[in-house]
């Protein structure tokens, strides 16, 4: 308690001339804002999974989603072209999710919290260009995207990707190379699953995974129609991009700025 009492009085003399000029009730920067949450929530805050969102962020998520859609759509008609019931099935399953998504519900990546921002001052931006900001609790799943559709595993001290693996179905990874793991400050990281690429990856609780499709020469010869790759390619770019603008929880405390 007294590092986290030290480590708030820092923050506040770090922030001390903006907070100092600020004449209205209404904060005049991210940093401020956050220091108003603090007072407002005397409680312990999760900084790991505090969000904002930009209104940068904001304005094409819809059109990114809608893209996304559609380029499933394609995978999906080939897919079932092609006889994989398997991939059809786990494909709907993700345009359904990503259709039913609340465009409130979202985040920019990347850290935004106090802590950090009292570390990069000249990061902070003016609260006029965010949307708003919060706290989640800490979840206690680990979210997968993979031929078996969107599953919710239980965290567990200790969780690796060898340990959500074997939770999902043989043929969940069957032709995956890499996952494409975010974190909940909506970092992306590639990791092989493979056996001849194989990495150790441990998941922090609301991690979230994407075993990613196969492209190329393995896609190629599963799917009859051209350019498939190419949709392939995008959805295992873009989807983890998407899911690093989610919340890092379900059960979150959020606040619009004025």
């Amino acid at each position: 308690m007294a590092g986290l009492k030290h480590l708030t009085v820092g923050l506040v003399l770090g922030l001390s001339i903006s907070q100092a000029n600020a004449q209205t009730a209404s904060s005049s920067t991210l940093a401020d804002a956050w220091l108003q949450w603090q007072q407002a929530n005397p409680a312990p805050v999760a900084w790991q999974y505090a969000f904002a969102l930009r209104h940068d962020t904001a304005a094409d998520l819809r059109n990114r989603r809608r893209q996304l859609i559609a380029e499933l759509r394609t995978l999906t008609v080939s897919s079932r072209v092609a006889g994989r019931s398997d991939r059809v099935a786990a494909l709907t399953v993700w345009r359904e999710r990503l259709a039913s998504w609340d465009d409130d519900q979202t985040r920019t990546p990347g850290r935004m919290d106090l802590p950090w921002l009292g570390a990069n001052l000249r990061h902070n931006p003016p609260l006029s260009r965010i949307v708003h900001l919060g706290v989640c609790d800490t979840p206690g799943w680990v979210e997968v995207w993979s031929l078996d559709g969107v599953t919710r595993l239980d965290w567990v001290p200790d969780l690796t990707m060898d340990d959500v693996l074997d939770a999902l179905s043989q043929e969940a990874a069957q032709d995956a190379d890499h996952a494409a793991i975010v974190s909940p400050n909506g970092d992306i990281t590639r990791r092989g699953v493979a056996a001849w690429n194989h990495e150790t990856s441990p998941l922090v609780p609301g991690s979230r995974v994407m075993l990613e499709l196969p492209t190329r020469q393995g896609l190629r010869a599963a799917l009859p129609f051209p350019g498939t790759t190419h949709e392939a390619d995008l959805i295992n770019t873009r989807l983890p991009a998407l899911l690093a603008t989610r919340l890092p929880g379900d059960d979150c405390t959020m606040t619009r700025t004025p």
